[in-house]
């Protein structure tokens, strides 16, 4: 028995082949795999430097916060020792985040977080929570100061610039809006 009568014709191999020549939908697919794999590499590699810029930041930031607790906790010393010891802690604690993250790049960073997810996901899952709460406790606070400044306002701004108001002021056109469309009847 040939590949002709198994296979039905000319396309009777399973490698895609047709007469001992590579078929072009086959060559094509081969191609789009090879794009697809690089592109998604590039965009690997675009996400983790964008997450790199972001770490730094976050570093910078941290170590701007650690000495502020740090002042604080050293004009607490004289009246309040215990509280200055506790922040001083919390400050130390902030320092060695921050240096964590300026030595570690995010690769790394990923691969520790996946190692925690594996060998303590509830610990992992308790983290993600705390986390989403502070997330959330954040956006609401960013979120206060611009409603307490449109509550001074009775115009509301649109992501343009431009001043709506609630609707109160305008009448309502379609059925039964309010339109006396038989005047006089």
């Amino acid at each position: 028995m040939t590949d002709e009568s198994v296979g039905g014709g000319e396309y009777g191999s399973s490698n895609g082949e047709i007469n001992g020549e590579q078929h072009p939908i086959v060559e094509a697919g081969k191609e789009a795999g090879q794009s697809v794999g690089v592109l998604t590499e590039r965009a690997t590699d675009l996400g983790f430097q964008q997450a790199d810029k972001a770490r730094d930041k976050a570093a910078e930031g941290l170590g701007q916060v650690t000495d502020s607790i740090r002042r604080v906790s050293q004009d607490m010393e004289g009246d309040q020792p215990a509280i200055a010891n506790v922040v001083t802690t919390a400050a130390d604690q902030a320092d060695r985040i921050a240096e964590y993250l300026r030595n570690t790049d995010a690769r790394q960073i990923l691969s520790t977080v996946e190692d925690v997810a594996r060998r303590q996901p509830l610990v992992f899952l308790g983290g993600a929570f705390v986390l989403g709460l502070a997330a959330s406790r954040l956006i609401k606070a960013a979120g206060g100061s611009a409603q307490g400044q449109s509550a001074q306002n009775p115009g509301q701004q649109s992501g343009l610039g431009q001043q709506w108001s609630s609707g109160a002021d305008y009448q309502a056109t379609g059925p039964g809006g309010g339109i006396d469309r038989n005047p006089g009847i």
